[in-house]
């Protein structure tokens, strides 16, 4: 089944008619006898434009005399038009190098010219090109460039197009979140007028959903979006999205209707002549007729799809519709047939640099000549597939290291505690001496009215120190919450070393759906470190909930089984203990890793809480044998993980005037165990 990936927008339109009356206008303006040079040129270049979507090889003829006419009129700036329409006509053609050229030419022209607008155009066409290379964090960089210009000129049309072009750069890196928010804050720019833009923003919220496996969102908003094509006019942009509508029908298994969605795409593409797409009809007809067991139907389309894309030059997706037919080829035992499209799939692969089509030809080969009995030529074959196996693995490697670059907010909110914790610490001492000030200044107020009385004097003495223990309460209570943000801080780049541990693991097995799930929990646990770094207390019911997320990831990692088990027989309210964020995680971290980790069964974590007369009591205990209690390790980093538990819950409780909390570990038969004492009110409600 082909991929239908999100349509990119090269050029920004500026009119708020349909294409097709947009079309009529001009025409009729051509009709004018007694036209200049450059107004031929300027209304060629956009009707140019506008046939990109309807007819891109009459678009492409408009723009060559457009571009005769601007030459002819000495205009750079009808000239870079031109360019720039041409461009976008290559672009619906498929043409992706010679619609390059065009851009470059075209950015070269603002640059020079000092077109702020034309300059944030061409970086938001430049980055396109970037993502079409695999460069996403130039093609982000040149989409933000892009926006924050338009955004300053109040282009709103090209700031809607800028932001969904970012969406689907995060959506190539499958960060789902990221892609989302900036689809949805296109969309909140919409006004009910703007049908190409809804309709755009909508066929890439669907890819999103459908990619996070919601196929039923997908559908409805695939609908969408194929409603606002149609009132915009535009024809490739329907076809489009009747496509990608057809393949959420095939996979919620509706094959009639996906066959019919299909069709009408077809239609659609024969009518714009786009020779590429219909291919890619075909490829998804002859897919959909396997489904419904229509063999011969499947094949003709097949045939159809092969022979098209041979006409085009189109190699990258003709190798995959060729390993398509060599797989019936070997159904029916035909070997040699088999075997030579499966190497003129490679060939094509290897001219269009495809890492992933590559290792699929050499699989398939191998398959081959294991069926021919040629066993040392299928191990040979083999070990090629497996090459461009760990090929493929450092490109997604690279991907998903660049996807945690990118989570550069993180960092920045580090540097940012620092710097805030900076100036809590200059306020303090401000206010301390301002406080000294007040007291010397009390004292001599008191000398000068002594015979007002000792009394007085005594007050005032009393309220000054009261002050005094005040601040220094306030001050050991930022200190103890600047810690617990330094302490997250200090957790992001462990925990990035872990998840990447686990992505690389999940890889090497070949198990990307694994790796992508890991890689969607590892997202949501840093988006609570980041909201709980702004709290200075939550519940023990949310501190569980968080720590049940991060035993699920790290299960993942070690590929066992962890059960996490809250016992509570005096049924407190969870919700009323309230605890430091991130309290209890070094503890179960250091259970994980150096207990469980080191065992053969299934893991096992148990929070017991106990009502005692000074408060509440937590046990946790792990099932890990014979562990060495980790405190006793003194350089070793989880004994400051122990160390820092101890001292934030002491500090934590300090601020609430309770006593010294109980901190207490050891180990027995049954593994290793930790006792925590909260000395919290005692007027704690059961359940």
């Amino acid at each position: 089944m082909k991929k239908f990936f999100a349509l990119l927008l090269f050029v920004f339109r500026v009119g708020n008619l349909q294409a097709q009356n947009q079309i009529d206008s001009l025409l009729k303006e051509l009709t004018q006898p007694t036209l200049s040079d450059s107004l031929r040129a300027f209304l060629h270049s956009e009707l140019a434009f506008e046939f990109a979507g309807v007819d891109p090889h009459r678009g492409l003829a408009f723009a060559d005399s457009a571009l005769a006419f601007a030459q002819k009129a000495e205009s750079s700036s009808l000239e870079t038009s031109a360019h720039n329409s041409k461009g976008v006509n290559y672009w619906y053609l498929g043409e992706d190098s010679l619609a390059a050229l065009e851009y470059q030419l075209v950015f070269l022209s603002h640059l020079n010219s000092g077109n702020l607008r034309g300059q944030a155009t061409s970086s938001n066409n430049l980055a396109l090109l970037f993502y079409n290379q695999g460069d996403y964090r130039g093609a982000l960089e040149n989409h933000q460039k892009a926006s924050r210009i338009f955004e300053e000129l109040g282009l709103r049309k090209n700031l809607i197009n800028s932001l969904t072009n970012t969406g689907v750069v995060f959506l190539a890196l499958a960060d789902y979140p990221n892609a989302l928010e900036y689809f949805l804050k296109a969309m909140k720019k919409t006004e009910n007028e703007d049908f190409w833009e809804r309709g755009n923003i909508s066929n890439n919220l669907g890819l999103v959903y459908k990619n996070l496996g919601d196929f039923a969102r997908a559908d409805s908003i695939y609908q969408v979006a194929v409603r606002e094509y149609k009132k915009d006019g535009n024809l490739q942009a329907q076809a489009n999205s009747l496509g990608n509508l057809a393949v959420i029908k095939q996979v919620q298994g509706k094959l009639n209707l996906a066959e019919n969605l299909v069709l009408e795409a077809l239609e659609i593409n024969r009518k714009i002549g786009n020779q590429r797409r219909i291919a890619s009809d075909f490829a998804t007809l002859s897919s959909i007729y396997t489904q419904m067991d229509q063999f011969g139907k499947s094949a003709l389309f097949l045939d159809s799809a092969i022979q098209l894309y041979r006409s085009v030059g189109e190699r990258l997706n003709l190798s995959k519709v060729l390993l398509e037919k060599a797989a019936s080829e070997k159904k029916r035992a035909n070997w040699n047939s088999a075997q030579r499209l499966e190497l003129e799939a490679l060939k094509l692969a290897e001219e269009s640099n495809s890492l992933e089509v590559q290792k699929n030809a050499w699989l398939a080969l191998s398959e081959t000549f294991r069926g021919r009995r040629a066993f040392s030529k299928a191990l040979e074959a083999f070990e090629r597939a497996q090459l461009f196996k760990d090929s493929i693995f450092n490109d997604e490697n690279r991907k998903q290291i660049l996807r945690l670059q990118l989570g550069y907010e993180f960092d920045q909110k580090a540097q940012l505690m620092q710097s805030e914790f900076e100036k809590e610490r200059i306020l303090l001492d401000l206010q301390t001496r301002e406080s000294q000030l007040k007291a010397r200044l009390y004292l001599m107020g008191l000398l000068v009215v002594l015979l007002v009385g000792a009394g007085l004097f005594l007050l005032l003495k009393y309220q000054t120190n009261q002050r005094r223990k005040l601040l220094q309460q306030r001050y050991q209570a930022e200190i103890s919450e600047l810690e617990l943000k330094a302490l997250k801080a200090q957790m992001n780049p462990h925990f990035i070393f872990n998840a990447l541990s686990s992505i690389s693991h999940f890889l090497l097995k070949n198990e990307p759906e694994e790796a992508d799930r890991y890689l969607t929990k590892f997202a949501r646990m840093i988006r609570k470190i980041l909201d709980y770094s702004e709290l200075r207390e939550i519940s023990m019911e949310e501190e569980i909930r968080f720590l049940r997320d991060y035993i699920q990831i790290e299960a993942l990692r070690l590929g066992k089984t962890i059960e996490l088990l809250v016992q509570n027989p005096d049924r407190l309210d969870l919700n009323k203990i309230k605890v430091p964020p991130l309290l209890l995680q070094p503890l179960v971290e250091n259970s994980i890793w150096h207990a469980i980790a080191k065992t053969e069964e299934n893991g096992q974590i148990k929070f017991i809480f106990e009502r005692k007369e000074s408060g509440v009591q937590l046990s946790l205990r792990d099932n890990g044998k014979g562990q060495v209690p980790t405190i006793e390790l003194g350089a070793d980093h989880r004994s400051l993980g122990m160390k820092l538990v101890e001292k934030r819950l002491l500090n934590f409780q300090n601020t609430k005037e309770t006593e010294n909390p109980v901190f207490d570990f050891d180990v027995d038969s049954e593994g290793f165990w930790v006792r925590l004492q909260f000395n919290l009110p005692k007027n704690l409600v059961n359940l």
